[in-house]
C-alpha cells in the first residue's frame, strides 16, 4: 500500500500499489480542489490526482448514464 501526504504530512488517502484508492477519495478530491500539492510519503514524489480522477470515455459520470 501507498500513502498519500500533503506538504505538512499529514495523510490525505490511501491507494494500492497500482494506484487504485482504499480510502480518502473525499479527501483528496478536496485538497486537489484546494490546489494542495500532494506526495507520496514512501518516495516524496508529487502526486499526479489524474490517476485517480478519470473521466469517463464520453464525457458522462457513471451517475448519469
Amino acid at each position: 500500500m501507498k500513502v498519500i501526504v500533503d506538504e505538512t504530512g499529514e495523510v490525505i488517502a490511501i491507494a494500492t500499489d497500482d494506484h487504485i484508492l482504499l480510502g480518502g477519495h473525499h479527501r483528496l478530491a478536496v485538497a486537489g480542489s484546494m490546489g494542495k500539492r500532494l506526495f507520496w510519503r514512501d518516495t516524496g514524489e508529487p502526486v499526479k490526482l489524474d490517476l485517480f480522477f478519470k473521466h469517463h470515455p464520453h464525457g458522462k459520470s457513471r451517475r448519469s448514464a
